[in-house]
């Protein structure tokens, strides 16, 4: 079995932990006042020291070049570590506004009428989302700005607003020439609510004549913009290649890193939970006993079973835990499948309650069980190294750059805590609904993402490798 070298970088947090676990170990004899009613929401985020002020990420590119796409892979990340984040799209407003199906000669920069209501609505949705950024806690929202932004003077005008408004601008520019890219957008772009009532070619003609218009007057980002101070990520063919220029501070280097690992590639990512073992069944926090139940071993088998059927049509890798029972599920794979182990995919840690009884726990310490139960997002354990939902996600980040980058089928066997924050980033659920996401038992949960979102699947092996 490999040890995932990828994620030595983040070994200095848990030597931290160990510790003081060490410390406290030696000093057995002392007694641990556990606190029954403390507060332990995870107040101090990232967020907190990672956007000082509002950003603005205004998107650049002619149509059917991925902008939507990736508009949507960031909202969903950003979303996911804890930004609260909205999309404003021009189109969109144009549409409910009564000219959804318009020819492409209102792309056209000779209709001098046609460019002043094209303007006006820009004007109109960037006053929608100023007015939103600033409500509420201005300093931890991002906004994203979803037009083609073309022009020097557009781009010229935005910086002028986003430094009388003192919010930071960033902007992500989607170039592509690749055209079998081109031709897949096209189909896409032709679903959308301009042409959905439309003859098909007739509609790819006239798309296509918006794009002749908008290539008239498209400037790509030079450096000289903005004074020399333009802030911008560059994405080629989607993801081909990436430049980036002037991204300081903690977002904006995070939003650049994560746009060098997404890509359009096909493929399936599954999910499963570790094998029955006897602590799952007592419901122990934190327990990881070696003793499998005979459901277990026979989940072991299936799963190997599952796995080289899968194997078969395209290779495939397996990522797990360091506990005992990821081990232990994972061992007929080891001859089938590179099997890549790291700590990150472990349980939600328990602190001061790690191996006791859930139903213990509820009984004996009630203050504590109703204060995680009225926020389990946020509730952290009392006790060193105890954890909440938000530091599970902060955990699991380069599981998810891992799993965005892999362009081949990938298992990945971790406990429910890592399994609902994986399946809640792909599938975009709510912040608040990731900790009560429901997962049985010796079922793998298959998540196929795309450019409408992720399809999900969940397969019951016995089943599934008796069909295959």
């Amino acid at each position: 079995m490999s040890s995932w070298k990828l994620f030595r970088g983040r070994s200095r947090r848990r030597s931290f932990v160990k510790k003081y676990s060490i410390l406290e170990e030696e000093d057995s004899q002392a007694s641990v006042d556990i606190p029954e009613s403390e507060d332990n929401s995870n107040i101090g985020t990232w967020n907190a020291i990672g956007l000082q002020r509002p950003l603005v990420i205004a998107m650049v590119g002619l149509p059917a070049r991925g902008k939507s796409y990736i508009v949507k892979m960031i909202i969903r990340y950003l979303r996911w570590i804890g930004f609260e984040s909205e999309v404003f799209n021009v189109g969109s407003y144009r549409r409910l506004h009564g000219k959804a199906g318009i020819g492409a000669n209102f792309f056209s920069g000779d209709d001098k009428e046609a460019s002043k209501s094209r303007e006006e609505m820009a004007m109109a949705v960037q006053e929608m989302m100023y007015e939103w950024l600033r409500k509420g806690d201005v300093k931890g929202r991002v906004a994203i700005f979803d037009a083609t932004n073309t022009t020097v003077d557009r781009r010229h005008a935005l910086c002028l607003r986003a430094r009388r408004e003192q919010v930071s601008l960033l902007f992500v520019e989607s170039i592509c020439d690749d055209k079998s890219i081109l031709e897949r957008n096209y189909s896409l772009k032709l679903q959308n609510d301009d042409y959905k009532d439309q003859d098909p070619s007739e509609a790819r003609k006239d798309f296509l004549r918006r794009v002749d218009a908008y290539e008239k007057r498209y400037h790509t980002i030079e450096d000289d913009e903005d004074s020399h101070q333009i802030s911008y990520i560059k994405l080629i063919n989607v993801g081909q290649k990436v430049i980036s220029r002037n991204c300081f501070g903690y977002l904006p280097s995070q939003v650049a890193f994560y746009l060098q690992n997404i890509h359009i590639v096909p493929r399936s990512i599954y999910l499963t939970l570790p094998a029955e073992n006897s602590d799952s069944v007592a419901s122990i926090l934190g327990g990881d006993s070696p003793k499998m139940t005979a459901s277990g071993r026979q989940y072991t088998l299936d799963l190997a079973k599952f796995v080289q059927m899968q194997n078969n049509k395209e290779d495939m890798l397996v990522l797990t835990g360091t506990a005992k029972i990821h081990a232990l599920t994972s061992l007929h794979l080891r001859m089938q499948v590179p099997v890549y182990t790291t700590n990150l995919l472990n349980e939600l840690r328990g602190g001061d309650f790690h191996l006791m009884k859930r139903e213990e726990i509820k009984v004996k310490h009630r203050a504590v069980y109703e204060a995680r139960q009225k926020n389990k997002l946020h509730y952290r354990y009392p006790g060193v190294g105890g954890e909440s939902y938000m530091d599970v996600i902060e955990r699991v980040r380069p599981i998810i750059i891992e799993l965005e980058r892999q362009r081949q089928p990938v298992l990945v066997v971790c406990h429910l805590a890592v399994m609902r924050c994986i399946y809640g980033y792909f599938t975009g659920a709510c912040m608040e609904e990731i900790p009560s996401l429901p997962f049985k038992m010796h079922h793998v949960y298959q998540l196929s993402p795309g450019p409408f979102g992720c399809e999900t699947r969940r397969l019951e092996l016995a089943t599934e490798v008796m069909d295959m």
